[in-house]
């Protein structure tokens, strides 16, 4: 059995809630073990926010190109490189959790551990790595488990290809239509 390892806090997942209070306790003096299981940064950076803000703005200029006669700027030959777009959108991903991890590694009180947790007891976390397995410890632990998907009870769904914030994200060609279900932030943006 491994053995334990002790920190003043451990916080599960890396979005948008623990990246900061992770940075605070370590600003504190407290030490910090940081559990993720994929990427850091979260749903915002990874599968929400981040990346549909870069393709709203890609979309934006797109919308401006084909008006540019209403205002005098003849914009001929205009077309759309999705591989292009999604190229900068996984550039400014990766720039996002880059700085970040930089962030943790340059904090002697806070360590990345890279795998997915679960409890084995109120202090107590058992954390499968590609490693192994370790055991932290700690007075206090926060969750940041983020997102999940849940698809709709429709009849028929499984039946036909739909799209999640993950898969619509990496489409690479502009959809004829589509119909959003859920009036989710993520669904909306």
């Amino acid at each position: 059995m491994a053995s334990i390892e002790r920190f003043d806090a451990i916080l599960i997942g890396s979005g948008q809630a623990a990246n900061p209070l992770a940075s605070a306790m370590a600003e504190a003096g407290r030490t910090v073990a940081l559990v993720e299981r994929d990427h850091v940064g979260g749903t915002c950076i990874n599968t929400g926010c981040t990346p549909t803000k870069t393709m709203v703005a890609s979309a934006r200029v797109a919308y401006l190109a084909r008006r540019g006669a209403d205002y005098g700027v003849e914009a001929t030959n205009l077309r759309i490189d999705m591989e292009q777009i999604r190229s900068r959108k996984r550039k400014i991903v990766a720039s996002f959790r880059g700085g970040i991890e930089e962030r943790f590694e340059t904090n002697d009180k806070i360590e990345f551990v890279h795998g997915e947790g679960t409890f084995v007891d109120a202090r107590t976390i058992r954390v499968v790595t590609q490693r192994g397995e370790r055991l932290l410890s700690a007075d206090s632990i926060f969750l940041d488990t983020g997102q999940r998907n849940t698809i709709p009870a429709i009849e028929g769904i499984e039946e036909i290809p739909y799209l999640d914030n993950s898969s619509v994200i990496e489409l690479s060609e502009v959809p004829g239509h589509l119909v959003i279900l859920g009036g989710g932030y993520i669904g909306v943006e």
